[in-house]
């Protein structure tokens, strides 16, 4: 990760991607403060961003990553405008599954959230084993195996 957009935003920690992002109005709530769901679509860009980084594919009948559980902390409030920074790293992987942490950054840490996520087939629900060339890309990452 650049220094430059470590300082510039505060990010603490190594992860394996970052994203700039811009805070849009369709993103705010009446009083031009970033709705709740903002950070976790912010978080889904990123999800779906590097799955695709890491060799993954979606459709229908291709196994891709599918949100079993999602834990959030929501530490300070962004505004429209605002630019923030948002990290993603892999934590755990198992068979079908793996754990994703994604944090949000302006001036230091602002949210935090957590996401298991299976492996399935979107089209029958079928839950999959990661393939080796993920598996390898997640732990190249830091993912520990559980």
């Amino acid at each position: 990760m650049d220094p430059a957009l470590r300082a510039e935003f505060g990010i603490e920690g190594e992860w394996a991607t970052v994203r700039r992002h811009s805070i849009r109005w369709s993103e705010c709530d009446q009083f031009a403060h970033a709705n709740n769901t903002a950070y976790l679509l912010l978080c889904e860009d990123s999800r779906v961003a590097h799955w695709l980084e890491i060799g993954g594919r979606f459709a229908l009948d291709s196994p891709g990553p599918l949100v079993a559980r999602i834990e959030a902390e929501f530490r300070r409030s962004v505004a429209f405008g605002d630019e923030v920074a948002v990290t993603l790293r892999p934590l755990a992987l198992r068979r079908t599954s793996f754990t994703t942490e994604y944090a949000v950054w302006k001036q230091g840490l602002i949210f935090r959230s957590k996401a298991v996520l299976v492996s399935a087939v979107p089209s029958s629900g079928e839950k999959v084993p990661l393939t080796p060339e993920i598996r390898a890309a997640l732990i190249a990452q830091g993912a520990t195996e559980e």
